[in-house]
């Protein structure tokens, strides 16, 4: 059952993107989808972040309680807030130690961001947590999946608002 709703979520999200007429950004629904892969022969989690590019602007507009101006727009400015918020609202840790994600790039598909990044794990996922509060603060049926490839397995973790860290499987 969980799997076939972690399709249809993401089924969804990508309909979302590829269906919809220009000009057109409202949608009814609040999903993000993350993969983490563990690449044991860099030591390193690779990281890609999906969701409506609107959402991420949107609390990035209210982060810098501008209005109507925050783009994402690629340039270093628009990244480096982008990375900011991020490092604030997904925290994968070992034990008590914070992994830092570092930035790889954005890319805009339809209405979606799809944003890279990495963060060093030389003892891999052994012990590790994650948190996804990714648009919490904006929307309160804001689900985020996250989807895990560690060491060739594959499971995935669904965070709602209330939900705290949760183990690496």
């Amino acid at each position: 059952m969980r799997k076939v709703i972690l399709a249809l979520s993401f089924a969804a999200l990508f309909l979302m993107a590829t269906v919809l007429p220009p000009g057109v950004s409202a949608h009814r629904y609040h999903t993000s989808v993350t993969r983490l892969e563990y690449n044991a022969d860099e030591q390193i989690v690779e990281i890609t972040v999906q969701t409506f590019a609107d959402d991420i602007e949107a609390a990035l507009e209210k982060r810098s309680k501008t209005s109507g101006n925050v783009h994402l727009d690629r340039s270093k400015a628009s990244n480096a807030l982008v990375l900011d918020y991020l490092r604030s609202v997904i925290e994968i840790k070992t034990g008590d130690a914070p992994m830092e994600l570092q930035w790889i790039g954005l890319e805009l598909k339809g209405y979606t961001a799809w944003i890279y990044l990495q963060a060093k794990a030389p003892s891999g996922l052994a012990q590790a947590s994650v948190r996804n509060r990714l648009l919490f603060e904006l929307f309160a049926d804001q689900v985020n999946i996250i989807n895990l490839i560690n060491n060739g397995k594959r499971t995935s973790l669904v965070f709602n608002r209330d939900d705290g860290a949760k183990a690496i499987p």
